[in-house]
């Protein structure tokens, strides 16, 4: 059979899923975050030989948990930070707030340790619920608001992040019960996952079918790899292969095809400035003559959009 799909596929599924009262669900790695300059596993395993030779000859294997696993907690918390801590927000995590922000998602599940898709959320004034996975030892579904993002692996500023192959194995057991929720009445789409460096592939693999499609979108023009062709492209599972992009054209190309590009913040940014106004409960302290004059700045806003907008 045939299981490769394009980017047309994908919209008419979401707008379907949309009609029928359906989201979607996005699975992340961390090809959405290369561009904005933080590194993928595989670029770590190269740090890791550049600048600690010794630990990578150790290392049994020369995978990304194998490595990390010759670095104390934290080295490997240093060796994280050093590239997550300045990056620019990438069109990828933007389009993904936005995707949330219009209804067409509303759980994202990232791998990633950085905050690039929380400050593209908070730019576009959206405000998820986040859960760190580490850091909860009791998953209850019936709490979980309607929009959220779950931290698969530890965020960045986190008490503990999973790295080692040892971690992975006991940390599975947190994983399986959210992704198994989740895929409840969604439509996955997984972008910038490579599924080889940790047991999220394994439990994705492990469903008889996904009732409402997953798309796993490759890098560029590059094939489904092995573990992919022989564990989700199968007959009966409804798992389907989508190449020609990287994170942030996918998204781009995506948003654009939805209707829903470009975000507010470009397409009426006076407007959208506005709206950030409209969250400021009023305060009587502040509207001296002597005060930072914040009627006057809404109605300059106000005259802007009258004037540039409509």
């Amino acid at each position: 059979m045939d299981f490769e799909r394009t980017l047309d596929d994908i919209v008419e599924t979401l707008f379907n899923a949309k009609t029928y009262g359906k989201k979607c669900a996005l699975l992340i790695g961390t090809g959405c975050s290369a561009q904005a300059g933080i590194p993928t596993a595989e670029k770590f395993v190269d740090i890791i030989q550049r600048d600690r030779p010794r630990d990578f000859a150790r290392a049994p294997k020369k995978s990304y948990s194998s490595c990390m696993g010759q670095l104390a907690p934290g080295e490997r918390r240093d060796l994280i930070a050093n590239f997550t801590d300045e990056t620019k927000i990438n069109w990828a995590h933007i389009i993904m707030a936005q995707l949330m922000k219009v209804g067409f998602v509303d759980r994202i599940l990232t791998t990633n340790f950085d905050p690039l898709l929380i400050k593209a959320c908070a730019m576009l004034n959206e405000f998820p619920a986040v859960y760190d996975l580490t850091a909860s030892t009791n998953f209850r579904p019936s709490y979980i608001p309607e929009k959220s993002v779950f931290y698969l692996h530890g965020q960045r500023t986190g008490f503990e992040l999973i790295n080692t192959a040892e971690e992975f194995v006991e940390h599975s057991k947190r994983i399986q019960p959210v992704i198994q929720d989740t895929a409840r009445g969604r439509v996955w789409i997984v972008v910038g996952y490579s599924g080889k460096n940790d047991p999220v592939f394994d439990i994705f693999a492990n469903f008889p079918r996904f009732d409402y499609k997953l798309y796993w979108v490759g890098y560029r023009d590059n094939p489904p790899e092995k573990h992919i062709n022989e564990q989700l492209l199968q007959e009966g599972k409804h798992a389907y292969y989508v190449r020609g992009y990287d994170a942030d054209s996918f998204f781009v190309n995506l948003a654009k095809k939805l209707g829903c590009f470009p975000p507010d913040f470009l397409k009426k940014p006076f407007s959208f400035l506005k709206g950030l106004f409209d969250n400021l409960a009023p305060c009587e302290c502040l509207n001296g003559a002597d005060d930072i004059g914040i009627e006057d700045t809404v109605r300059k806003i106000e005259r802007a959009i009258e004037n540039f907008e409509n």
